[in-house]
């Protein structure tokens, strides 16, 4: 357990850096669409970077890509994936907010799942400080199963186990609310959706997905991750096909634009 409390601060934790690579990939049509809005393509921006699920696709069409997380770990497992050796991408430890950005002016800036962890007053003026000629700043959101046949079942389940580990009561529209947050700092250009093609992923691949995310981290869990393995391991089993593995799409979100003026 780290004893940084800074929000989000369980994505330095060493098994949820783990579990992240059972996350699903996003769309193709994502990266798709983040080249068609990019006024150039020198220089990207990937804040809250993880692994690199945005920077390593995208680092063959960019000139240098920047790709900053707080979390060493997540650097570490971005440099050993695919494309993240790459000689184009600066691997960056530190915070949106204040890492040493020297220096740097950005084409397009992306955060992925990644923008409701940052202080949006603190990161918006200094991203507009960096933004070359026009700029384009891309926020991504949803890696996960979208209206899967246990939508029901699971969303009984995190009324349960929400409250139990945040002492929160789950609220899904207050949640999609308080993630927008970012949007009164941008002149907003569009809004698209997503959908991957149909995604094969086992219930046990699935729950270490689960532990990849900051509510239900291993480190917060604590002597009740046995509990909740098993009470969604039994959700989940009747949705499996023989081999144990679950078929779902992906929806993500994207939301683009300019950073209004102050």
């Amino acid at each position: 357990m780290v004893e940084n409390q800074r929000a989000g601060a369980s994505f330095q934790d060493a098994d949820v850096v783990e579990n992240y690579s059972y996350r699903p990939p996003y769309p193709d049509t994502v990266f798709e669409k983040l080249l068609a809005i990019a006024p150039r393509r020198q220089n990207l921006l990937d804040l809250g970077c993880g692994p690199g699920k945005i920077a390593r696709p995208l680092a063959g069409h960019f000139q240098q890509v920047t790709a900053v997380d707080p979390s060493a770990d997540m650097i570490a497992l971005g440099r050993s994936l695919p494309g993240g050796d790459a000689p184009n991408i600066d691997w960056i430890e530190g915070y949106a907010e204040d890492f040493a950005i020297g220096e740097r002016h950005f084409d397009l800036t992306v955060a992925a799942t990644s923008i409701h962890w940052m202080d949006h007053a603190r990161l918006f003026p200094r991203l507009a400080a960096h933004a070359s000629s026009g700029h384009r700043l891309a926020v991504i959101s949803g890696d996960t199963p979208f209206e899967p046949d246990w939508e029901d079942d699971w969303r009984h389940f995190l009324a349960r186990w929400v409250p139990a580990i945040t002492s929160k009561a789950f609220d899904h529209a207050g949640k999609q609310e308080e993630m927008a947050g970012y949007e009164r700092y941008l002149d907003i250009e569009g809004r698209e959706y997503c959908l991957s093609e149909p995604f094969l992923q086992s219930v046990g691949d699935f729950i270490l997905c689960q532990h990849s995310r900051d509510t239900f981290a291993p480190s917060k869990l604590a002597g009740r991750m046995a509990e909740f393995d098993a009470e969604l391991i039994a959700l989940l089993a009747p949705y499996a096909n023989s081999d144990g593995d679950l078929t779902f799409t992906v929806r993500t979100k994207l939301v683009w634009g300019t950073i209004s003026p102050p």
